[in-house]
């Protein structure tokens, strides 16, 4: 038995708890991101901060391990985007005749692989350091890491201001349809 399958209903209820669920992951996956984002780029301005050059490393290296976590856990949140909410906002729209909301989203891509660059910049250079580093190689391997959590938090918020609304307009419609 396939404990995945869903049965196709094709009511609007079906379709407004599909939605509905959809944009209450979206929101739940986004206040954890952006909670690590935050608490990540906190901690990798106190790296670029320290004084104490050994002590600063050390930071950096732990922050090394916890990005990489992070990058695992905003893969697989992207991956479910591309795989679910953004086809089924697409279809929708394309059905009503609606200018296609693709370039949007494509600049959103691009925002996400600007970060991605940055962080696999600051796992390089988490990489690279030796206990004999200078100050500025430690400060440039944070700031890679910071510009990464700045862009990131830029993104999620960009990706609210227009998903959101877009998702109201298609509860409304259904909503209307339904009513």
């Amino acid at each position: 038995m396939n404990m995945h399958y869903k049965p196709q209903v094709t009511s609007g209820t079906a379709h407004y708890t599909e939605l509905s669920e959809l944009v209450e992951r979206l929101k739940q996956d986004h206040t954890e991101l952006m909670q690590v984002l935050l608490d990540m780029k906190e901690q990798s301005i106190q790296a670029e901060q320290e004084a104490d050059k050994g002590k600063a490393r050390a930071m950096l290296v732990h922050l090394r391990l916890w990005a990489m976590a992070f990058q695992e856990e905003l893969s697989r949140h992207s991956d479910w985007e591309e795989q679910e909410l953004y086809p089924f906002l697409n279809i929708y729209f394309h059905k009503n005749n609606k200018p296609s909301i693709v370039p949007s989203l494509w600049m959103l891509e691009k925002d996400h692989e600007l970060a991605m660059d940055h962080l696999n910049a600051f796992f390089r250079a988490v990489h690279a350091l030796k206990p004999d580093s200078d100050a500025m190689q430690i400060k440039r391997a944070g700031a890679y890491l910071t510009h990464a959590c700045r862009i990131l938090i830029d993104h999620l918020e960009k990706e609210e201001e227009f998903v959101f609304p877009l998702t109201e307009r298609v509860l409304t419609d259904i909503d209307y349809l339904f009513s």
